[in-house]
């Protein structure tokens, strides 16, 4: 039998899904208490959270934010520099200083983001940043469905999480191997893909969360790290497949922003993709 929960947290829909015999009592409690956890450690919109602590200068000693650190940096070497956690100050310049509702208008104002190894130090179980300013929104998004899927999954056996589009997906919904899903294209009710997933996908896109910035351009919340601005590439959105959720994100993001030289990377490292350019050209790599 399927059980279902649906809630906000971080700022996007969550769909919790738990296949078992019998009702799940405590499943859904318990993920959507792991949601508020990571959201009150590392939302950059809580003054009192981890992040934000860091970001004021703060030596902070959490073995929560050590590990999400050590995440963002691997994924910066990875990616070879495509994905940086240290664009908050281009994405607060661009418009985006704010939750996404209250987003009116920002500043075309370049602001590359420093390399990481320059400005984040990790010594044992402390982070102290030398200098910017950093976002871990997407990859701890990621994580976020990671985690809750193997707990819950470690508890009753099969489950599934939708973090608004980073889905971690362990054990089975019972109708076959992994768990049903489709990946939507760029057109109103269209799919670009439909099949069983054992793993995790994640998706970028530059066509939702969208505003204008003061020179007439349009923005949105995907920077590129080496211009300091929204990225322009030729893809507006990119669906990546990988073991892990986190991982998924990562790469839908790099993959984004990275244009076609950064799938060739992802291909090498493993990564199943589909991309999308703006005239609806749809292309898939790897494992689907």
């Amino acid at each position: 039998m399927e059980f279902h929960d649906a809630f906000r947290a971080m700022d996007t829909d969550i769909d919790v899904f738990v296949e078992c015999a019998t009702n799940p009592a405590g499943a859904f409690p318990q993920a959507r208490l792991a949601f508020e956890q990571q959201e009150q450690r590392f939302s950059r919109f809580r003054e009192t959270s981890l992040l934000s602590r860091l970001n004021r200068g703060e030596t902070v000693a959490d073995p929560w934010l050590v590990e999400a650190v050590e995440m963002a940096i691997d994924a910066w070497e990875t990616t070879g520099g495509r994905f940086n956690p240290m664009v908050l100050p281009a994405l607060r310049a661009a418009g985006y200083d704010r939750t996404f509702r209250e987003v009116a208008c920002g500043r075309a104002k370049p602001l590359p983001a420093p390399n990481p190894g320059d400005c984040i130090e990790v010594n044992g179980d402390t982070v102290r940043l030398t200098g910017g300013a950093m976002d871990l929104g997407g990859l701890v998004k990621g994580w976020t469905a990671d985690l809750v899927a193997e707990a819950l999954a470690d508890r009753w056996g099969n489950a599934m999480v939708n973090a608004g589009g980073d889905i971690r997906c362990v054990g089975s919904d019972g109708a076959g191997p992994g768990w049903a899903l489709e990946v939507a294209g760029i057109d109103a009710d269209s799919v670009a893909w439909a099949g069983r997933v054992t793993g995790a996908i994640a998706t970028s896109t530059t066509l939702k969360r969208r505003w204008t910035m003061d020179d007439g351009r349009p923005a949105h919340h995907l920077i590129d790290p080496a211009a300091g601005l929204p990225s322009d590439s030729e893809f507006v959105q990119v669906t990546a497949r990988a073991e892990e959720c986190w991982i998924a994100e990562v790469w839908a993001k790099a993959v984004l922003i990275g244009g076609p030289e950064m799938r060739e990377r992802a291909e090498a490292q493993g990564i199943a993709l589909v991309t999308f350019d703006a005239s609806g050209r749809t292309a898939f790599s790897g494992d689907w």
